[in-house]
C-alpha cells in the first residue's frame, strides 16, 4: 500500500466522528453520482444483490429498490451501524460487517455493486476481492463499479485505472453494459456471460 493510504481503522474513526463525512446524503454532486450508479445498475429487477463497502448507507436504499434481497457489507463497525440505521424497516436488506480481504458472506449474486472502494485496497485484498466477485457473480449477473478518476492523498493505488485493473483480474467472462463518465468519476457495468 502507498504511504498515507487510509486504513479500515481510519474509516472507523471517520464514521465515529461524523455520520456523513463526505456529505453523501445531501450534496447535489453525490445525488448526481447516485443517479449514475442507478443508471449503471439498470432498470431490470435483480434477485439477490450485494453492496460491498456500503459506507454510511447513502446508496443502499436505491440499490435495495432494484433487488428482492440485498446484503450490504461494511468493514467499519461504525459505518455498518449507520447502514443499519439507514435501512431500518427494510426486511429485505441484511447488513453485514465484512472485511474485503475475507470471503464474501454468500455464494451467489445477480448484482454486485462496488462504489468508491477499490483505490483504497492494497494488492492482497484487491486480488482477493476479484477472486470473490468471480466466484459469486452468477451467469447473467451484473457487476457495477463507480470510482473517482482523479487521484487523492489517502488512496492505495492510482484512481484512474482501478476499473481496468479490477476487471482484468476477474476469472469470469464479462460483457460491457454501461459506461458513464463525469469529470471526476466514472460508473461502469458489465454482465457476466451466461456460458
Amino acid at each position: 500500500m502507498r504511504r498515507g493510504a487510509i486504513s479500515l481503522e481510519g474509516f472507523e474513526q471517520k464514521f465515529e466522528a461524523d455520520a456523513d463525512p463526505w456529505q453523501t446524503w445531501n450534496s447535489k454532486y453525490e445525488a448526481v453520482k447516485r443517479a449514475s450508479l442507478a443508471k449503471a445498475i439498470g432498470p431490470r429487477p435483480y434477485g439477490r444483490g450485494l453492496e460491498i463497502a456500503a459506507g454510511n448507507g447513502s446508496n443502499t436504499l436505491m440499490i435495495a429498490n432494484k433487488t428482492r434481497r440485498l446484503i450490504a457489507t461494511e468493514g467499519a463497525p461504525a459505518g455498518a451501524a449507520l447502514v443499519r440505521k439507514a435501512s431500518q424497516g427494510e426486511p429485505h436488506i441484511r447488513v453485514v460487517i465484512h472485511d474485503v480481504a475475507d470471503r464474501l458472506p454468500a455464494d451467489a449474486f445477480d448484482l454486485i455493486v462496488i462504489s468508491e472502494l477499490l483505490y483504497y485496497l492494497g494488492s492482497e485484498p484487491f486480488e482477493m476481492l476479484a477472486r470473490e466477485v468471480s466466484r459469486t457473480l452468477q451467469p447473467g449477473g451484473r457487476l457495477v463499479l463507480l470510482h473517482h478518476v482523479e487521484n487523492f492523498s489517502d488512496r492505495a493505488r492510482p484512481a484512474d485505472h482501478v476499473h481496468g485493473e479490477f476487471t482484468a483480474l476477474l476469472r469470469c467472462p464479462l460483457i460491457k453494459s454501461q459506461k458513464i463518465t463525469a469529470r471526476r468519476w466514472r460508473a461502469e457495468s458489465w454482465d457476466r456471460a451466461r456460458n
